[in-house]
């Protein structure tokens, strides 16, 4: 993909995200290209507010209400997470996917249902 609207950072964690793709599964596969454009609208936006928070502070000097980017940053946090999570790359979402070649279809479905083979 091409991310050379976004700023280095951006780039540089999307680099790893492709690599780990890759690494994953043998290639980046074209139904991925909006989630990973999402990831990568979030990141940037993510790195844009907190540089402005660091500006600006987290609180009004005058009026010492929160600034209001914090809520912005607390959503896409959570966007981000959710994207990270639909593409397997978290410790989460990899724990979720289990299932190995190896695993027996039947023996499989019998621990679901909890049948241990007595009668």
């Amino acid at each position: 993909m091409n991310y050379s609207k976004y700023t280095k950072p951006t780039k540089k964690k999307m680099k790893y995200v492709e690599a780990y793709l890759i690494s994953t599964y043998g290639e980046v596969k074209d139904e991925w290209t909006s989630t990973l454009t999402l990831l990568a609208d979030n990141l940037d936006l993510y790195d844009s507010c907190m540089d402005s928070l660091n500006n600006t502070g987290l609180f009004d000097k005058v009026t010492w209400r929160k600034n209001p980017l914090l809520s912005t940053v607390k959503d896409i946090q959570a966007t981000i997470l959710t994207l990270i999570q639909h593409l397997g790359i978290s410790p989460y979402s990899h724990s979720k996917i289990r299932i190995t070649p190896e695993d027996d279809t039947d023996d499989f479905l019998e621990s679901l249902v909890g049948d241990d083979g007595e009668k």
